[in-house]
């Protein structure tokens, strides 16, 4: 009896393990890591997004930073989707924002889905439901999107972000605190 409760647990314990580490990378065939070439060729190929061409690309300030931004609803109003963003950094897709319609389909059904697909939020709160593993970090937000963020590229971008301190800075900081 022990050991069908011990094999029972343990295969449980496994199973609820493994929901975070099969986190997708992406939507409708666009997944974080594709080319910029190769994520335009994705957003073609899937008219749910609304991909109108060269057209919804624009440069970001900063370096080698690209945004393609689509628009479904005006398209297809029967649809599930409305705006999407998809920002690039050195030519690699890093982030996906995918908004849904709320006339369509609501917060609740995502929310259930996605907790029966991949367990339990890593982070629950009223505005957003996140999971994440090594990779991926994917989050449910109120009022109706899903987010996917490629890990690496993020912290690298956040760290690049990070300004330091200049001379002045420094010397006045430290003249302060012998006061």
């Amino acid at each position: 009896m022990k050991k069908i409760a011990f094999f029972l647990f343990a295969f449980c314990a496994v199973n609820f393990a493994s929901f975070g580490e099969n986190l997708p990378r992406g939507f409708g065939g666009v997944e974080l890591g594709m080319s910029l070439d190769d994520a335009k060729s994705a957003l073609k190929s899937n008219s749910d997004f609304g991909y109108a061409g060269d057209r919804d690309v624009s440069l970001l300030p900063g370096d080698a930073r690209v945004l393609i931004e689509t628009d479904s609803y005006n398209m297809q109003h029967h649809g599930f989707l409305t705006r999407c963003w998809f920002q690039f950094y050195e030519e690699n897709l890093y982030s996906i924002i995918i908004n849904f319609n709320p006339e369509r389909i609501d917060h609740y059904s995502l929310y259930t889905t996605l907790v029966k697909k991949y367990g339990e939020p890593d982070d629950f709160s009223p505005e957003r439901s996140v999971w994440k593993n090594g990779d991926v970090t994917m989050s449910l937000e109120r009022p109706l999107s899903i987010k996917y963020i490629d890990n690496e590229i993020s912290e690298k971008l956040v760290q690049q972000s990070l300004v330091q301190k200049n001379g002045f800075e420094i010397t006045r900081e430290r003249f302060l605190d012998s006061l």
